[in-house]
């Protein structure tokens, strides 16, 4: 229930914080407007708990980030045991920079060396600047969404505040790309993981090599959630350079991008004081040891199977689509939308545009199942009317109210 203590909240926010929210996607106006909470105080395993007091089964999971479960013990505890060791960064490389690479190295063989950052969005950037740095070309091709950087939002309108650089274009399906391209960066899987999704792949890659162009994977939010760890290892089919992110240090600010020695030793610039941040790297480091024993990607996959098929047959009017782990939520229309986002956030679950989930929400499975079919006849059978404002997209042009 949002109470006054929470439009407080709502408000401090925006005296002093530019559009309220530091995530385009984390606005108020993103969701139903006067009913869902708008900050929260904590958060364990799968749930959050608003400045009010409530707790509630969150299928946002940290846009992505909560793989491991927020809280979790064993990457809190490695992450408290370094940073008592001196502060997050030194004046110096460190150790731990090196563990993390190498065990990350030894996970993912079609990589042979890499560069930490703090987000995807960076992770793209720097792929893309390595890519033309290697090939000596200017060009690139996209698909997806690969961050808020200049290069990749001038493709998504509106796009204020872009100054178009014409050296980044769209990708079509044709694969014919200039005899000055350095490179092609896609999201290989973002909801489609059919069998034409896969051979769309399979024949970008023959594309590139026919044509002499580097291909890069951005796994940002794939990495470490999809079957088998990530989409590359699942269906062999080997980038130039790949980028993970989101999920990879348990929930704390880690990216990788990573490729061939002979690319990633190119003559170019990225550097940023915190990219080798001890804590994060502890957490990447814990996060792959959770990821070989108890919090192995195949098994959340079929968890989230069962979830997904299971959910998916309580009505046609809302579908969780996309990979057993990663989805969108398709509506019949925008007014059953806005209802059942209010009364799943009534009944004390959180969902947003995308969907994802971790361990912890099997335990929830029924709990879940059982509110989406009472809100679900709620709404058919007109028991329930709008209570705040229609959600607007994170990309849309009014979203500051």
């Amino acid at each position: 229930m949002i109470t006054d203590n929470s439009k407080r909240m709502e408000s401090r926010a925006h005296a002093v914080i530019a559009h309220g929210a530091l995530t385009n996607s984390k606005r108020a106006a993103s969701f139903v407007r006067g009913v869902y909470p708008t900050h929260f105080k904590s958060g364990h395993k799968c749930y959050l708990v608003d400045v009010d007091k409530n707790t509630y089964i969150d299928l946002i999971c940290g846009l992505g980030t909560n793989l491991f479960g927020y809280g979790n013990r064993a990457i809190v505890e490695r992450c408290l045991q370094v940073g008592l060791k001196g502060n997050t960064v030194f004046s110096f490389a460190s150790d731990i920079e090196v563990e993390f690479a190498e065990l990350f190295v030894n996970e993912h063989p079609w990589i042979e060396k890499i560069r930490m950052l703090k987000s995807g969005s960076e992770g793209c950037s720097a792929a893309v600047k390595i890519a033309r740095a290697f090939t000596g070309e200017k060009f690139v091709y996209s698909r997806g969404y690969s961050g808020w950087h200049d290069q990749f939002v001038q493709l998504t309108p509106p796009a204020y505040g872009v100054a178009p650089d014409g050296y980044m274009l769209p990708l079509q399906d044709e694969f014919i790309f200039r005899c000055d391209t350095a490179a092609v960066i896609v999201e290989p899987i973002i909801t489609d993981y059919s069998k034409e999704r896969i051979l769309w792949l399979q024949r970008l890659r023959e594309a590139c090599d026919k044509q002499g162009v580097l291909l890069i994977f951005d796994e940002t939010i794939t990495a470490y959630r999809y079957e088998q760890g990530s989409v590359t290892r699942r269906h062999n089919i080997l980038p130039d350079l790949w980028i993970g992110g989101k999920a990879i240090a348990g929930g704390y600010p880690l990216s990788v991008v990573g490729g061939r020695s002979e690319i990633m030793e190119a003559d170019y610039f990225v550097s940023s004081t915190w990219a080798g941040d001890r804590i994060a790297m502890a957490a990447g480091i814990k996060s792959i040891e959770l990821m070989k024993n108890d919090y192995r990607p195949d098994d959340l996959w079929e968890k989230g199977k069962l979830l997904q098929d299971e959910f998916n047959a309580i009505s046609e009017h809302v579908q969780m689509i996309g990979y057993p782990t990663r989805g969108i939520f398709k509506y019949k229309d925008l007014r059953f939308k806005t209802l059942f986002m209010q009364e799943m956030c009534k009944a004390g679950i959180l969902i947003g545009a995308s969907w994802f989930i971790n361990r912890w929400h099997y335990a929830e499975k029924q709990n879940i199942i059982s509110i989406a079919k009472i809100c679900i006849k709620n709404i058919i059978n007109h028991r329930v009317v709008l209570e705040g404002k229609a959600p607007l997209s994170p990309f849309a042009e009014k979203v500051r109210s």
